[in-house]
């Protein structure tokens, strides 16, 4: 699972969110354009996909060791 669209908060951003009840607050990574996003989004999902496969692969191996 993927959090590029999501800033990492803080410690204090995480106290201020209880307080902040009308999400002023809230931030997001942003992209010049849906193209970057779209891109962006695939990488991360080819990544994700390309570790599974590895980690597949190496308990597969593991196995018949």
């Amino acid at each position: 699972m993927s959090d590029f669209l999501f800033a990492t908060p803080s410690f204090i951003d995480g106290v201020m969110s209880v307080i902040d009840l009308f999400g002023v607050s809230q931030e997001y990574n942003d992209s010049h354009s849906e193209e970057s996003a779209d891109s962006r989004a695939i990488r991360a999902d080819v990544n994700a996909i390309k570790a599974d496969f590895i980690n597949a692969y190496k308990s597969t191996v593991a196995s018949y060791a």
